[in-house]
């Protein structure tokens, strides 16, 4: 509750309204930045031109945290990855503001420093501010037509940008909303600055298309398969609760009360149970298996809700399954028709719930009715599901 206190706060008495920054930012030289570290870089402009994101920011990084969600509800959340020279806070899409921040290292001793602001109303703005640190003279200079190449200030009448800062490697992305259809343009770092390399459709993912699959190491193990499923932009209320989990955990991090994973990784599982105070339980099961080619690997993913212990259908239960390429890194849908996944159930007022195998190749479907309960497995036999 202090956090939560603090940055509203902050938001109400210390922030400089963002129109200002953008309109002062480019003739103002900050000065007497002690050194080139991103901590010090933010807190000079923070000094600047203060607002609350980057006094919250700052509070997260003295407090040594890569993460803090500082609200549930709307996932509010800092990181902060000093490793790579970024920072960021942000929310899963209210009207909030937002701020990001990252710079790179130039050819000539000095750094590019960068941090974009924005707001998604009253009027919607989205900009970057650019500033080269010269640590002889420790200052930071603006540096406001670094993108030469794309014009910022010569959009078309409704047409917005959005400019993404680079976490990991150095390209800057640029996201262009106008009458011709969203685009993305990118800029490629040549040592001194972002240099506009080309433009393409701006991509969506709508939970259909191919999710890419990071890992290391010579493939990935299933770590690696619920990170980039919960990395989709919209994968739905129960998979949010788990995703904040995953992230908790996954940076070593106590669980929310309630919450608890099983990590099999030799086995090729996960499990999550989510206990809520209503006597709600949510059971979320990855599990995957090889396919018979050898080119590819079958995922799935089962979501169950029980209401007082009582099996329920809910919005988002199921069971979903993807199909990754060893080749591509990626996976996509598939459809539990075409993998032989679908059973007969019984009319009426049935429950169907998934249990998938730590060990082995057989899932159990338990379908519950008013009369009882009973069960179908279904075994993969590199191909497909069979009974």
């Amino acid at each position: 509750m202090s956090v939560l206190t603090s940055v509203a706060q902050e938001k109400t008495f210390e922030s400089t309204p963002l129109e200002v920054i953008e309109k002062g930012w480019g003739t103002k030289t900050i000065d007497n930045v002690i050194n080139g570290s991103l901590g010090v870089m933010l807190e000079r402009f923070d000094q600047t031109w203060p607002t609350w994101m980057g006094s919250t920011i700052r509070e997260t990084m003295e407090k040594g945290l890569a993460k803090e969600v500082l609200d549930d509800e709307t996932e509010l959340t800092v990181t902060v990855d000093t490793k790579n020279g970024y920072a960021a806070i942000g929310d899963a899409g209210t009207d909030g503001a937002y701020m990001s921040l990252c710079y790179w290292n130039r050819n000539n001793g000095h750094k590019l420093f960068a941090v974009r602001l924005g707001k998604p109303t009253d009027p919607c703005l989205d900009f970057v501010c650019f500033y080269d640190y010269d640590a002889q003279k420790k200052t930071l200079t603006p540096e406001p037509d670094i993108l030469k190449g794309y014009r910022w200030r010569d959009k078309k009448a409704f047409t917005q940008v959005f400019a993404t800062l680079p976490k990991a490697g150095k390209n800057l992305l640029v996201d262009e909303w106008g009458e011709d259809g969203p685009v993305q343009h990118t800029f490629t770092w040549n040592g001194m600055k972002p240099v506009y390399a080309k433009t393409e459709p701006l991509k969506f993912d709508d939970g259909l298309g191919d999710i890419i699959v990071n890992y290391k190491g010579n493939g990935p193990n299933i770590k690696d398969f619920v990170t980039a499923l919960l990395s989709r932009e919209d994968v739905g209320e129960s998979l949010n609760g788990m995703k904040l989990s995953w992230d908790l955990y996954r940076n070593g991090m106590k669980l929310m009360p309630g919450d608890e994973f099983i990590v099999d990784t030799q086995n090729g599982y996960v499990g999550f149970v989510s206990v809520g105070d209503e006597k709600e339980r949510l059971i979320i099961e990855c599990c995957y298996w090889n396919c018979a080619d050898k080119k590819h690997k079958l995922v799935a993913l089962t979501n169950d809700l029980y209401l007082n212990g009582k099996a329920t259908n809910g919005q988002y239960t199921g069971v979903e399954f993807y199909l990754y390429d060893n080749a591509l890194h990626t996976m996509k849908h598939v459809y539990a028709q075409d993998i032989g996944a679908v059973i007969d159930v019984p009319d009426g007022e049935s429950v169907v719930c998934h249990s998938l195998p730590r060990q082995g190749k057989t899932m159990v479907y338990t379908i519950h009715t008013p009369s009882g309960k009973s069960e179908k497995r279904l075994t993969w036999n590199g191909s497909k599901f069979v009974q």
